[in-house]
C-alpha cells in the first residue's frame, strides 16, 4: 500500500491543494468547495483507486494525465512519485551526486534511490487555449460530469417504454385470443402480467425522478459555484455597472440546468422512442397504418418549430425587461430616501408600469404561441387516433392483414408515438428563455478576470516600493481620467494626494491597490507588473480602504474579519481599542455578534468607516491606501485616528491617502497634486504646501 491510513493520504492531498509551493500546484490553488467536491470522488480501497483518483486531481490542477512508470530520468522531472509505505513525494531535481531532492508535506528530503514498488509520473502542465473558457463550455463540462448519472436516468427511461409496450400488446392478446376463446385462465395470466409491467413502470419512474434529482442537485451546486467564483475574479473597472441586470444575467443559470436535463432526455430517450414505436405499428399493423402515424408525426413537429422564431425573439424582450425591472428595483431600494425626499416616486412609479407593461405583452405572447403549438399538437394526435381508426377498421373488415386486437394495440401506441410532440412548446419555451440565458452568461464570462491571460504569481512581497509608469485610464470611449508619465512611491513613504473633484484621486488609488488595471501602462510592485500577481497575494499586502464604504448581511465580527483567518478576540478587541470601535462595541447588547444588515445601514456613515480601519489594524498591510479615511467624522474621532494611524505605520509601512482634510496632511511627507491632465504638482509637503499658497495668492 502507497499510504498507511486513509488520515495520511488526505493530509498529503490537502498539502497539495493548498500548501505546495511547487507553480503546477500553487498556480491553482482550490476553493474549499471545489476541493471538497473532488474529495467525495476519492476511495482508497487500493492503489489502483488512488492512481484513479490521482487522474482527477491531476485534471482539476490543469496538468496533463499522469503516465506511471518504473523508474525515472532526470528530464522527466519535476515529477510525482508514489513511495510504498510513505506516501507522495514530488520529485523537484537530481543533484550532482546523482541524490534525488523531494518535497512533502513532511518537507524537503534527499534520497540516492527510491524503494522497488515505486511509481513516478511526470508533472506537465496541460496546453493554455489563449481563448478565455466561456459560459457553454462550462455548462458543457459540468453537464459532461454528469453522464454516468444521465446514462442511469435513460437506462430508466429505456426500460419504462419498453414496459409501456406491455399495454398494447395485452389489449391486442386480449381481443384477438380471449374474447374469441373465452380463455380465462390465459385472461387472468395476461393480467398479472401486465400488473406487474405497470407496477415495474411505476417503480422505475420514481427511480428516474430521484436519480435526476441528484444529478440537478450536483449540477445546481456545481453551476452555481462556477458562475459566482467567475463574477468573483471579474477585475473591479471591468463590472458593468447596471447592478440588477447583471444580477438577472448571474441568475439565468437555473433555466439552463433544467433545459440540459429535459432536452438531454427528448433527445436520448422520448424522440427516438416515437420511432420505435412507429416501428412497432408498422410490424403490427402494417405500412399503411405506420404512414398515417409518420405523417402526423412529421407535420406535428413542422407545426412545432413554426413558433420557434417568435417564442425566441419574445424571450429575449422579456428577460430584457425583465433585467431592467430588477434593476430599477435595486436602485430604488438602495435610494429610497433619496426618492422620497425629492419627491421623484411618481417618475420610479412609472418606469417600473412601463416595464411591467412590457414584460406582460411579451410574457402573454409567448404563452399564446406556446398554446398555439400544444393545441395544434393536440388536434393533429386526435386526427391521427381518428385516421387510424378509420383507416384500420377498414382493413380489418375487409382483409386479414389487421386483426382487431392489432387495431387497439396500434390505437394506444400511437398516442406514444405523438406525446413526444405534445413536449416541443415547452422545451421551445424553455430553449429561447435558456438561449437568452446563456448569452447573458457568455457576457458575464467574457469580462476580463483579476489576472486575465496570465498565470498568476504568488511571490512574497518584501518591498512595498510602487511604481506607475506611462499610465493612461479612462471610463468612457477615448475619454482620459487620468494620464501620468511616471510615478514612484518607495517603501515607508507617507505620501497624500489632492486635487480638485474628478481629478483621478481614487481612480489612482484603485489602481494602485490592483482593483483596476490601466489601459495602457503598467503598476509595478516591487518591480513585478501588479497583473501578474494574484489577487490574493495583494490583498495580504496592500491594504484599501475605500471613500464609500459599504457593509454586507452578517454579524459585526464577520465584517471585521472578512477575508481574514486566525484572528482571535484578542486580536480583534485590541484593533478596535487602537481604532475607537470598542466605544461603539460597548454601547451594542450583543457586542461583536450584533447583526449588521444589507448594505449596514444600521450604523453612521462615520462608524463604517471606524469598521473598514479597525480591519485596516487588523490586516496591518505593508502597504496603506486610504480613500479619505475621515470625511466622515468628527474632530475629535478624527484626531484619534489620527493618533491610532502614527502608532501602526512603522518606518517600514507606506501610507498614501487622497484627502481634502488638513489635518490629514500632518501624517504625510510628500503631498501629489492632480489635475486634469495628470500630476501637477509632487514633492516634499511643506514645498508643495508653499507652491500652493503662492499659486493662490498670485490668483487672487
Amino acid at each position: 500500500m502507497i499510504f498507511t491510513s486513509i488520515n495520511q493520504m488526505r493530509e498529503t492531498l490537502q498539502w497539495l491543494a493548498w500548501q505546495c509551493t511547487l507553480p503546477h500546484f500553487a498556480a491553482f490553488r482550490m476553493s474549499n468547495y471545489e476541493y471538497d467536491a473532488l474529495e467525495k470522488k476519492a476511495s482508497y480501497s487500493d492503489d489502483q483507486s488512488l492512481v484513479d483518483f490521482l487522474e482527477l486531481f491531476f485534471d482539476a490542477f490543469k496538468l496533463t494525465k499522469p503516465q506511471w512508470t518504473m523508474d525515472i530520468a532526470h528530464q522527466d522531472l519535476p515529477a510525482m512519485a508514489l513511495i510504498p509505505n510513505e506516501g507522495i513525494r514530488l520529485i523537484i531535481e537530481r543533484e550532482a551526486d546523482g541524490a534525488w531532492r523531494s518535497d512533502s508535506v513532511g518537507g524537503v528530503r534527499t534520497v540516492l534511490s527510491f524503494p522497488y514498488g515505486t511509481r513516478f509520473a511526470s508533472l506537465k502542465s496541460q496546453r493554455i487555449s489563449g481563448e478565455k473558457q466561456g459560459a457553454k463550455a462550462m455548462f458543457k463540462a459540468i453537464a459532461m460530469e454528469q453522464k454516468p448519472i444521465l446514462f442511469h436516468a435513460a437506462l430508466a427511461s429505456l426500460s419504462i417504454n419498453l414496459l409501456a409496450l406491455g399495454t398494447s400488446f395485452y389489449s391486442m392478446q386480449i381481443y384477438d385470443r380471449v374474447i374469441p376463446t373465452q380463455g380465462t385462465s390465459t385472461l387472468i395470466a395476461l393480467s398479472i402480467g401486465v400488473i406487474i409491467a405497470i407496477s415495474l413502470e411505476m417503480i422505475l419512474k420514481l427511480s428516474r425522478s430521484a436519480i435526476l434529482d441528484h444529478a440537478s442537485q450536483k449540477m445546481d451546486l456545481a453551476y452555481s459555484h462556477n458562475i459566482f467564483h467567475r463574477f468573483l475574479n471579474i477585475r473591479a473597472d471591468a463590472l458593468p455597472r447596471s447592478v440588477g441586470t447583471l444580477s438577472g444575467q448571474l441568475q439565468g443559470y437555473g433555466a439552463i440546468r433544467a433545459f440540459i436535463s429535459s432536452a438531454a432526455l427528448y433527445l436520448v430517450v422520448d424522440f427516438p422512442f416515437s420511432l420505435l414505436f412507429l416501428g412497432v405499428i408498422v410490424m403490427i399493423a402494417g405500412w399503411m397504418m405506420g404512414l398515417i402515424s409518420l405523417l402526423f408525426l412529421m407535420v406535428s413537429i413542422i407545426t412545432g418549430t413554426i413558433f420557434r422564431k417568435k417564442i425566441e425573439l419574445l424571450s429575449t424582450t422579456s428577460s430584457m425587461a425583465s433585467h431592467k425591472k430588477l434593476g430599477l428595483l435595486v436602485e430604488t431600494v438602495e435610494n429610497a430616501e433619496n426618492i422620497k425626499a425629492t419627491g421623484g416616486g411618481w417618475n420610479i412609479l412609472s418606469r417600473w408600469n412601463a416595464l411591467t407593461e412590457e414584460g406582460i405583452y411579451d410574457d402573454l405572447a409567448i404563452r399564446h404561441y406556446s398554446e398555439m403549438s400544444t393545441y395544434m399538437a393536440a388536434f393533429f394526435q386526435q386526427l391521427s387516433y381518428t385516421a387510424l381508426v378509420g383507416i384500420g377498421a377498414y382493413l380489418v373488415s375487409i382483409s386479414n392483414t389487421l386483426t382487431m386486437g392489432g387495431l387497439i394495440a396500434t390505437t394506444i401506441l400511437s398516442g406514444r408515438v405523438l406525446s413526444p410532440i405534445a413536449m416541443l412548446p415547452s422545451l421551445l419555451v424553455q430553449w429561447g428563455k435558456t438561449k437568452i440565458a446563456l448569452k447573458d452568461l457568455e457576457n458575464v464570462y467574457a469580462l476580463d478576470n483579476d489576472n486575465e491571460g496570465v498565470r498568476p504569481l504568488s511571490p512574497i512581497i518584501h518591498d512595498g516600493h510602487l511604481q506607475a509608469q506611462q499610465l493612461f485610464f479612462g471610463y468612457g470611449k477615448n475619454q482620459a481620467s487620468i494620464q501620468i508619465e511616471q510615478l514612484s512611491i518607495r517603501q515607508g513613504e507617507r505620501v497624500a494626494i489632492v486635487g480638485a473633484i474628478g481629478s483621478g484621486k481614487s481612480t489612482l488609488l484603485k489602481m494602485l491597490s490592483g482593483l483596476y488595471k490601466p489601459q495602457k501602462g503598467q503598476v509595478l510592485i516591487n518591480g513585478v507588473d501588479m497583473h501578474h500577481i494574484s489577487r490574493n497575494r495583494l490583498v495580504e499586502t496592500i491594504g484599501y480602504l475605500p471613500q464609500m464604504v459599504k457593509l454586507l448581511s452578517g454579524t459585526l465580527r464577520d465584517n471585521l474579519t472578512m477575508g481574514l483567518v486566525g484572528i482571535q478576540d484578542d486580536h480583534l478587541l485590541e484593533a478596535a481599542k487602537q481604532s475607537g470601535l470598542i466605544h461603539l462595541i460597548n454601547t451594542l447588547p450583543q457586542g461583536l455578534d450584533t447583526h449588521v444588515p444589507e448594505g449596514g445601514e444600521s450604523v453612521s456613515g462615520g462608524q463604517k468607516q471606524l469598521i473598514a480601519l479597525t480591519r485596516m489594524f487588523l490586516l496591518s498591510p505593508k502597504i496603506w491606501l486610504l480613500d479619505e479615511p475621515t470625511a466622515n467624522m468628527d474632530d475629535l474621532t478624527e484626531r484619534a485616528i489620527l493618533k491610532a494611524l502614527h502608532g501602526a505605520l512603522g518606518n517600514d509601512k507606506t501610507l498614501i491617502v487622497v484627502t481634502h482634510k488638513p489635518a490629514l496632511i500632518g501624517l504625510v511627507g510628500r503631498i501629489i497634486v492632480m489635475g486634469p491632465k495628470g500630476i501637477i504638482l509632487d514633492g516634499p509637503r511643506d514645498t508643495v504646501l508653499q507652491q500652493l499658497q503662492t499659486s493662490t495668492q498670485g490668483a487672487q
